[in-house]
């Protein structure tokens, strides 16, 4: 089943940075423009990059705590289990009651 992680969403669109598309023809637009341009460009995709770079670390050592508190939990369930049996619990008799309709 797909989440909303899952689908497509706005930073999957191309932008005129990603097609090369300009409003004004090469000749006579300035180098040094678009070199300043696609500097933005990266620093932001480094920025980026750093961020869900940290993000994956923390996410990660959440999930490692998580799976160990589960390993801990299914230990002591296990040992109560295997602590409890049922020759130690002594057989009654069950108790009867008439039911009159």
């Amino acid at each position: 089943m797909k989440t909303m992680k899952h689908v497509m969403g706005i930073e999957n669109i191309k932008n005129m940075h990603s097609i090369g598309a300009r409003s004004i023809p090469k000749v006579d637009r300035s180098s040094c423009l678009d070199l300043y341009v696609l500097r933005k460009e990266k620093d932001r995709l480094e920025k980026e990059i750093f961020t869900l770079d940290k993000k994956r670390v923390t996410t990660k050592r959440q999930l490692d705590n998580l799976n160990k508190q589960i390993e801990r939990i299914q230990e002591e369930t296990y040992e109560r289990r295997k602590d409890k049996t049922c020759g130690n619990v002594p057989a009654r008799p069950l108790k009867r009651m008439a039911v009159t309709y």
